[in-house]
């Protein structure tokens, strides 16, 4: 049955499918478990982590802050969503249980385990906590100063929810049980990390704008990008990808999110997505993909936009840091690089911060 808010919802009462403007408009902005859609009360009500608790507990984070897109920080034990009993029971069970161990070991470990099983449930997994990063913005102030007449943060740095429903239609599957295309999993590039650089060998990062996340678990890198069909991956393996040989630094790996995403911003005709429904229930829906040529095209390249990306990336963090003249100025034109020298070398972990222009 098709609400008047534009959702699904089958014969057992499941919603299947919720549309953009409810998601923008109810999800995003109500008292409802943001997997489900049931309304919140005494008796349901949770709260999801936006980052699980086994990498809060893990990496001694729940007193630590994570940094907001409007410069503010906020602990990581508030840093939740509400959520209904059942479906924060059913995430638990069915991602973060199972990834915690997964995560456990070492890169070579987490290689050997590696599956498209697992590839697909790390994906989704990526895509929950994209997800739930940006509801939280919603709920948050622009603006701390109640003095001053504020918006949330999603609204001040201007989200776009519609951009963001195919995520959130991934992040749904563990309640939907919904089957995928294969063209619905986007790049997905797994990569070692040398933390010398880093105070936590911890790190979570995500582009709204690109449809880009990016996390670093002990020595395990991931990278994820949403709304791709794969051709960001395809497009870097030319550029990129097939330089890189062995462990990158944290803040290597940062400049490889920029890569990813500054690439995802330049593609011309991303596929378009849509979710098949089983009205009576008997069948879960499926998320479909329909590419709109042939092959991808890539607008040309600008370097200002990776600039861009890696002053938002990299820039605080090296900031007085590194020896190079007019820094941001430079970081922003997307001159400057600490993955590749000047003959586009990889540039080794302990020689990182040799930036080239």
């Amino acid at each position: 049955m098709k609400l008047n808010n534009g959702n699904i919802v089958d014969s057992n009462g499941k919603t299947t499918f919720v549309s953009i403007s409810s998601f923008a408009s109810e999800i995003c902005n109500s008292d409802v478990c943001f997997l489900c859609t049931k309304r919140l009360d005494a008796n349901n009500h949770n709260d999801e982590h936006v980052i699980p608790k086994w990498i809060l507990k893990r990496f001694d984070l729940y007193n630590e802050t994570v940094n907001l897109p409007n410069g503010s920080k906020f602990k990581y034990n508030q840093y939740v969503i509400p959520c209904c009993s059942e479906c924060n029971s059913l995430l638990s069970t069915v991602l973060e249980t199972p990834l915690s161990r997964i995560f456990s070991g070492d890169f070579e470990y987490f290689t050997n385990l590696l599956n498209d099983d697992i590839c697909l449930k790390i994906y989704i997994w990526l895509a929950l906590i994209f997800t739930k990063t940006h509801i939280m913005d919603q709920s948050l102030r622009m603006y701390l100063d109640r003095r001053i007449e504020s918006s949330s943060i999603a609204e001040g740095v201007g989200y776009d929810w519609e951009r963001f429903h195919h995520v959130y239609c991934l992040s749904r599957i563990p309640y939907t049980k919904a089957s995928l295309d294969e063209l619905c999993i986007g790049s997905f590039f797994v990569i070692p990390v040398d933390s010398r650089d880093a105070i936590k060998q911890y790190d979570y990062m995500d582009i709204s704008f690109a449809n880009t996340s990016g996390i670093i678990i002990g020595d395990i890198g991931i990278i994820a990008v949403f709304g791709d069909a794969g051709a960001v991956i395809n497009q870097l393996n030319k550029t990129v990808i097939e330089k890189l040989s062995g462990s990158v630094t944290s803040m290597q790996f940062r400049e490889l999110v920029a890569n990813f995403a500054c690439c995802n911003l330049h593609l011309k005709n991303a596929p378009i997505y849509s979710t098949l429904t089983d009205i009576s229930g008997v069948n879960p829906p499926q998320i479909v993909c329909k590419l709109t040529d042939s092959k991808p095209e890539f607008d040309t390249y600008d370097p200002n936009v990776f600039g861009s990306l890696m002053d938002m990336l990299v820039g605080d963090a090296l900031d007085g840091k590194v020896n190079v003249v007019n820094f941001r100025e430079k970081l922003r034109s997307g001159t400057l690089s600490i993955l590749f020298d000047s003959h586009g070398h990889i540039i080794p972990p302990n020689k990182a911060f040799q930036l080239t222009e």
